[in-house]
């Protein structure tokens, strides 16, 4: 495993020729052997067979079986596509040859190429499927994502001012002080003494809850 995503390009390249060769020649077969039984009348039943043939049992039904069993089928299918990879690594390399052969036609360089995902787009791309698939809730999801925007993120983001903050006064009654906390949705408030900006402390809601 291991060994096939330590070149990602050469692995989906595989991936990719091996899929098309296959439906192609799959296509071309059932098209020949339809014209044979049926004249002229085969292309069209062999077009619509195998379009839903390839659909379902080459596209839909192996991608739905792999993410639903993610592990379990590339540990299954890993040597085979290192086979693959393996014995079509120089038709690739003749590939990548010739398509940066015409991309250099249009003043693009290979070496300015860049990865398709960084690891933050892809962790994000695995977050935001597990929670279209029901297993990941909204809120951690949120959560998660916010963890993999902190470097991008100032001070002034996640702070708040101290004008803007709830504050209490020392020397309230108690009465309004619970009916302030009570109101709030936050634990923990700052006491401040005859001015706002004089903070003497600050009342933790939850410990005097547990006690």
């Amino acid at each position: 495993m291991n060994y096939l995503i330590s070149d990602r390009e050469r692995l989906i390249g595989a991936l990719l020729l091996g899929n098309t060769f296959v439906n192609i020649l799959a296509s071309a077969l059932a098209t020949s052997v339809a014209l044979a039984l049926f004249d002229e009348g085969g292309v069209a039943i062999a077009t619509l067979a195998m379009t839903a043939i390839i659909l379902i049992f080459a596209e839909v039904l192996p991608k739905t079986l792999a993410i639903t069993r993610t592990d379990r089928m590339a540990l299954a299918v890993a040597y085979s596509v290192r086979v693959l990879v393996a014995l079509l690594t120089p038709i690739l390399k003749a590939v990548q040859f010739v398509v940066w052969g015409v991309l250099r036609l249009f003043g693009l360089r290979d070496e300015e190429a860049k990865p398709v995902l960084t690891a933050q787009e892809e962790i994000r791309g695995a977050i935001d499927l597990h929670h279209q698939e029901g297993t990941v809730e909204r809120e951690h999801r949120d959560m998660l994502g916010g963890i993999l925007d902190l470097a991008e993120l100032n001070i002034a983001d996640v702070m708040v001012h101290r004008k803007n903050m709830e504050v209490l006064d020392g020397a309230a009654p108690p009465e309004e002080i619970v009916e302030a906390v009570l109101s709030s949705a936050h634990t923990r408030f700052p006491i401040y003494r005859d001015d706002p900006e004089n903070i003497v402390g600050v009342l933790h809601v939850r410990s005097y809850c547990a006690r």
